[in-house]
C-alpha cells in the first residue's frame, strides 16, 4: 500500500470523539486516555524523542498521565480533535506512539487553540513513536490516515508539520506524504529552529461509517 494515500475505515463525524476509531492496514488510532500513562511512559521518558516535540522528558508515570489529560485529551475537548493513540491491530495490539493534530498560533508558534488563535491558528499534523517501532513504517501509515480524515470529517486541508532540521526521520515521512519544507522558524515555546514542512491538499482518501 502507498503510504501516501492509507485507506481509512472510520467512524460518522456525528460519533463522540470518545468512541473515534481509525483504522488501517495494520494500525488501529484511538483518542487517548489516562490509562495509557504507562504504556506511553518510555515515549514520553525518551529525551531524543522529546526534544523533536520541543518538550523535556517526563521522569515518571504520573508526568506521562499529566501529559495524556492536559496535552492531549485537552486538544479533543477544546477543538474536536487532537492526538490519537497508535495500537497495533495485531493479536498483541501493541502501543507503538502518538500521531495527530494539534493548533499552532502562526504569530509565535505556540500550541494554542482554534478559540484562542482565531485567524492565525495552523492545524499541525505530528507524530511520535516509540524507538522500538522505528522504520515499521507506522509514522507515514498514521499520518496519512490522519490526514485524510481531517480533510473528509473536520474539513482541515491546510496542514503542517513542525520538524527539527536534525530529525532525518520525521523528515523521510513528510517527504513521503507529499510535504515541502518552506520556511524556518523559532517557537516562542521551545526556542529551537524548526522547519514548517507545508502538505498538500488530501489526496481523498476513503473515509466510512462503520
Amino acid at each position: 500500500m502507498d503510504a501516501g494515500s492509507a485507506s481509512v475505515s472510520g467512524v460518522a463525524d456525528k460519533t463522540s470523539p470518545w468512541e473515534l476509531r481509525l483504522y488501517t492496514d495494520r494500525l488501529c488510532l484511538r483518542v487517548p486516555a489516562p490509562r495509557d500513562a504507562e504504556a506511553l511512559y518510555d515515549l514520553f521518558a525518551d529525551a531524543e524523542v522529546m526534544q523533536g516535540l520541543g518538550k523535556e522528558p517526563v521522569l515518571a508515570v504520573e508526568d506521562a498521565r499529566a501529559m495524556i489529560e492536559v496535552g492531549m485529551i485537552g486538544g479533543w475537548r477544546t477543538d474536536g480533535f487532537g492526538p490519537f493513540i497508535l495500537e497495533t491491530t495485531a493479536t498483541d495490539r501493541q502501543v507503538v506512539g502518538q500521531a495527530g493534530l494539534m493548533i499552532f498560533d502562526t504569530r509565535d508558534w505556540t500550541p494554542s487553540t482554534l478559540g484562542q488563535a482565531g485567524s492565525h491558528a495552523q492545524p499541525e499534523l505530528g507524530w511520535a513513536l516509540m524507538r522500538a517501532h522505528w522504520g515499521h513504517g507506522y509514522a507515514t501509515e498514521a499520518a496519512a490516515a490522519i490526514r485524510d480524515w481531517a480533510h473528509d470529517c473536520r474539513c482541515i486541508d491546510r496542514l503542517v508539520s513542525l520538524i527539527s532540521p536534525d530529525n532525518v526521520r520525521s523528515q523521510h515521512v513528510a517527504e513521503r506524504l507529499g510535504a515541502v519544507p518552506t520556511e524556518t522558524i523559532t517557537p516562542a515555546h521551545s526556542k529551537r529552529k524548526t522547519v514548517v514542512w507545508r502538505h498538500p491538499p488530501a489526496a481523498g482518501g476513503e473515509t466510512k461509517s462503520l
